[in-house]
């Protein structure tokens, strides 16, 4: 079944291109298409694949064009022709030394005549393969939005009788650059996928790095081609590095650099000095220069950000696109620090295209992150796990969240608490209700020594994530919660204490329930069997206590009642 699988990824845009150009349809070459995959599925397990998968294919879907046009009187005229065309053999897959059907299906997906907006859409849809959702997503719009988009640009096909060929050359320089973003926006959803469970879609990735290769070899002077082959070349080198062995998302500063494709890097910089060579660049070639500039680099520390953030100005002028800007933005960041980032993306906040594009909100959050913004990181990571489309993306948002949210606890607990004076007020009030306890009180024999609640409130403040107090004996902050983190059931002594804790926290008035929530179990567990760890010298003459245990407490407890009634 991978093997079928293989095929109609490989066959099905060649098939559909080949069909669209005999026919003039591109709804009939998309229908006959689908049904001839469909008649493979259930021939093929069964027969096997054919020793000419395309040529099988073709002649399946040519039948069912003839036969389902054969049934429409509104095509009668055409029968004659069509008899002709089901008669010739099924085309082979033409080699790379000549044009491709499906570039010719790119020209005419992005002839003039259609809207702008439309030609990227039509192309990544039946060319592609994409889904009308995907699609949707690679151009930030609505799917319904999409789906009214591709229908148009099909009728427009169709009334205006747009021929299926590739151009002649007075024509091309109108028709490139809609050719070279299409391309590009297959390579951009090969690179990082719109929905799925992988972040790369790596045969889309190469199918768009063919065709460049194609239009490259077709017109080898033209500068902004030789600019897109070698972008695509350089950011694809670093496919293998990009995901982890289970998938997961490895970012740029932390890729093993070693795992680039060299033969790929070199093939790009190579291509990028032509790109850039003989006059004013274009925008293709100048974000090839950036990556090459990123790939060049021995290690992330070393990138030459200043170098990069002027070639972002150059292209800024060249395409002032948000996303360009924003791109800028985090280059910015990284050359000057995360508030001079923030407050280019600040300055983007208006844009429509930005509002609910992810990689703007998740670069956002990072640098709220960075700059110790606390709360807002994390309302930036929460909207951006809703927006991100696969799994690996939203792997990543959610792994910055849960650390945002481990940082939030240990950075701003104690301050929500009061700080030092919230503390002292907690263990003042720990204190009088422990001591009113009289079988509690018992562990705390050494509560009435007078800097009792002061070591007490610097405790509880150092696990708060307060000034360290305690570290000579703990080591570090995280030292002293692992130290006392899943400590499983308590006896009834812990219970009889956590329940004083939770009236000493109404009593000192501290309202905020995390004070509760995060460090509950611990106060009352590090309380009674850590800080009070006494030895025998410091056990009061006359209180027997065998071991810090719910029946050493009662033995003790009964010895004492019973020297106060023989008193």
């Amino acid at each position: 079944m991978d093997q079928v699988e293989a095929v109609f990824r490989e066959e099905r845009g060649r098939l559909l291109a080949a069909l669209s150009r005999r026919f003039g349809d591109l709804d009939l070459a998309e229908e006959v298409t689908s049904e001839a995959i469909e008649a493979a599925l259930v021939r093929w397990p069964i027969d096997g694949v054919p020793p000419n998968p395309g040529g099988w294919l073709m002649t399946t879907a040519r039948r069912k064009a003839v036969d389902r046009l054969r049934r429409d009187q509104v095509y009668a005229a055409k029968l004659a022709i069509l008899q002709v065309e089901a008669e010739r053999p099924a085309p082979q897959a033409p080699g790379d030394e000549l044009p491709d059907e499906r570039l010719q299906l790119f020209f005419t997906c992005a002839h003039p005549a259609l809207a702008p907006e439309d030609r990227g859409a039509l192309t990544l849809r039946c060319l592609a393969g994409l889904t009308t959702p995907e699609v949707a997503r690679a151009f930030l719009v609505p799917t319904a939005t999409m789906a009214k988009r591709i229908v148009r640009a099909k009728q427009k096909i169709r009334t205006a009788r747009i021929p299926f060929r590739v151009p002649a050359p007075d024509e091309l320089p109108e028709r490139l650059p809609g050719v070279l973003q299409v391309i590009y926006s297959v390579f951009t959803e090969g690179y990082a996928a719109s929905s799925g469970p992988y972040l790369q879609r790596l045969d889309l990735a190469a199918e768009a790095i063919r065709l460049a290769r194609i239009l490259h070899r077709l017109l080898p002077d033209a500068r902004e081609v030789t600019g897109l082959l070698a972008l695509m070349l350089l950011i694809h080198a670093r496919r293998d590095a990009r995901t982890g062995p289970d998938g997961e998302i490895v970012l740029l500063e932390d890729q093993d650099r070693s795992r680039w494709d060299r033969a790929m890097i070199e093939e790009g910089r190579s291509l990028v000095v032509r790109a850039l060579t003989g006059g004013a660049p274009g925008p293709y070639a100048v974000q090839a220069a950036i990556n090459a500039v990123h790939d060049e680099a021995a290690e992330f520390a070393g990138t030459d950000w200043a170098q990069i953030v002027q070639l972002y100005d150059v292209l800024l002028e060249l395409d002032p696109s948000p996303v360009v800007a924003l791109n800028r933005a985090a280059a910015v960041a990284l050359r000057d620090g995360p508030a001079a980032g923030l407050a280019l993306l600040d300055e983007l906040s208006t844009e429509p295209l930005l509002r609910d594009y992810h990689p703007y909100i998740l670069a956002r959050a990072d640098l709220l992150q960075r700059l110790n913004r606390l709360p807002e990181a994390a309302a930036a990571y929460e909207q951006a796990l809703a927006l991100a489309g696969s799994e690996p993306e939203r792997g990543l948002v959610r792994d910055r969240l849960a650390g945002m949210q481990q940082t939030d606890a240990m950075e701003t607990v104690y301050e929500a608490a009061g700080g030092n004076d919230g503390m002292l007020r907690l263990a003042a009030a720990w204190h009088e209700r422990v001591m009113a306890d009289e079988i509690v009180s018992h562990a705390f024999h050494g509560g009435a020594k007078p800097d009792h609640t002061e070591r007490l409130a610097a405790y509880w403040g150092e696990a708060l994530g307060g000034p360290p107090a305690y570290t000579s004996t703990y080591g570090s902050e995280a030292s002293v919660q692992r130290r006392h983190a899943g400590n499983g059931e308590h006896d009834e002594m812990n219970r009889r204490a956590i329940a004083c804790f939770d009236e000493a926290v109404v009593d000192a008035g501290i309202e905020d329930e995390r004070v509760r929530s995060v460090l509950h179990d611990y106060f009352a567990w590090a309380t009674f069997t850590t800080m009070y760890r006494h030895n025998a010298d410091d056990i009061d003459e006359g209180q027997a206590v065998p071991r810090w245990s719910w029946d050493g407490l009662q033995d003790g407890l009964q010895s004492g009642i019973q020297d106060a009634a023989e008193s």
